[in-house]
């Protein structure tokens, strides 16, 4: 887990550092959002990163459910989460950068925020099933 963990911190920072240069030698200048909205991205990676581990430590916390849980379900599930989550931060880079020219440039960021929440709970829903205690 800690090396996922390390491959992702090492491709969000090429990330940031190209956008950082676009935004740096774009002409003409971003918008002064644009840099906050590349420092919202970053507590994205956070939040995103923070709901990684809570979906998947809630597939190995389960001692009591062994012979019971469906464990393919918790795998697949943990798995499309982080797929989805990576999905989710790389399209949002993709449109900060993209829309740097435009005022609300902030809204790529705050909305990868809310659905990578939205996300967490459904994957905790599924898990939370899958484990039988709902």
């Amino acid at each position: 887990m800690n090396e996922l963990f390390a491959w992702t911190m090492l491709a969000a920072a090429i990330a940031l550092g190209v956008a950082v240069t676009v935004g740096l030698r774009s002409r003409p200048k971003p918008v002064e959002r644009y840099w906050g909205s590349l420092a919202t991205w970053g507590f994205q990676l956070l939040v995103s990163m923070g709901a990684v581990f809570w979906v998947g430590f809630l597939g190995i916390s389960t001692p009591h459910c062994s012979p019971d849980c469906e464990w393919d379900l918790l795998g697949l599930n943990f798995q499309g989460f982080m797929i989805s989550v990576a999905g989710i931060q790389l399209v949002s880079l993709v449109l900060t950068v993209v829309f740097r020219r435009r005022d609300r440039v902030w809204i790529a960021p705050v909305a990868g925020i809310v659905l990578t929440l939205v996300g967490c709970v459904i994957s905790s829903i599924i898990a939370y099933k899958a484990m039988l205690f709902l």
